[in-house]
């Protein structure tokens, strides 16, 4: 799923899922939310590929108990969705190379705090030019605000998920998309918060864990955006 914002956002929900994340509270059925500011210049172009890998959080950016997860390098080609036409068809523009990002970096952490168990936290950076990253994640978090539920299988194995509202504190970025996904597999269910904010021409995005979402959100938009 070469640099397709579906295949993005569902490789990590599926990496995330089969760790298995803690629950948190507000699991609402309203889908995304989302704040814009107009007027911003719109044709800056990409960071480079190192550059955006840089700003990507670090374990020694989170603190104790996080350890960073190996990222394996292979790309999954056997996520599938059933039943929300709208992902459906924001994969097949995706896959045309229309909602294509320039640039991406990933990192993936486990979160391991005494009796709590562990739990899961995956960041992802794109870079393009401010109006296309508007656009492609706009039309993401929208196509997934359309489907309260649907069924998402990785090879043979079938994940449903649930769709439902949360929010990202209105004091980060340009533009802000988050809500909750509850995903059910087998006899396991876990709750996982996605948020993502553009901060120019880099939109951030975090899959997880709800409370370690929330607490690392400032930090990884802040060095999301940082040049020095």
């Amino acid at each position: 799923m070469n640099n397709r914002t579906t295949g993005l956002a569902l490789a990590t929900l599926v990496a995330l899922a089969a760790v298995g994340c803690s629950s948190a509270s507000g699991t609402g059925r309203s889908g995304a939310a989302n704040s814009a500011v107009a007027g911003e210049e719109t044709t800056t172009p990409p960071v480079s590929q190192a550059e955006l890998h840089r700003r990507l959080l670090t374990s020694a950016d989170l603190g104790q108990g996080y350890t960073e997860v190996p990222d394996s390098g292979k790309q999954r080609s056997d996520v599938g969705i059933t039943g929300c036409p709208a992902l459906e068809k924001l994969g097949d523009s995706a896959q045309d190379g229309e909602l294509a990002f320039a640039v991406k970096a990933k990192a993936g952490f486990a979160y391991t705090a005494g009796s709590t168990g562990n739990s899961t936290l995956g960041e992802e950076l794109h870079s393009d030019t401010p109006a296309k990253l508007s656009e492609g994640t706009r039309a993401l978090f929208k196509a997934y605000e359309s489907c309260p539920s649907f069924t998402m299988t990785s090879g043979t194995t079938p994940v449903k998920i649930e769709i439902g509202s949360a929010s990202a504190p209105s004091d980060l970025g340009d533009e802000r998309y988050a809500h909750t996904m509850t995903v059910a597999s087998g006899a396991s269910t876990t709750v996982l918060k996605q948020v993502a904010v553009r901060t120019g021409n880099v939109v951030v995005m975090l899959t997880g864990a709800p409370g370690l979402v929330d607490a690392q959100l400032p930090a990884a938009v802040e060095k999301a955006r940082s040049t020095g």
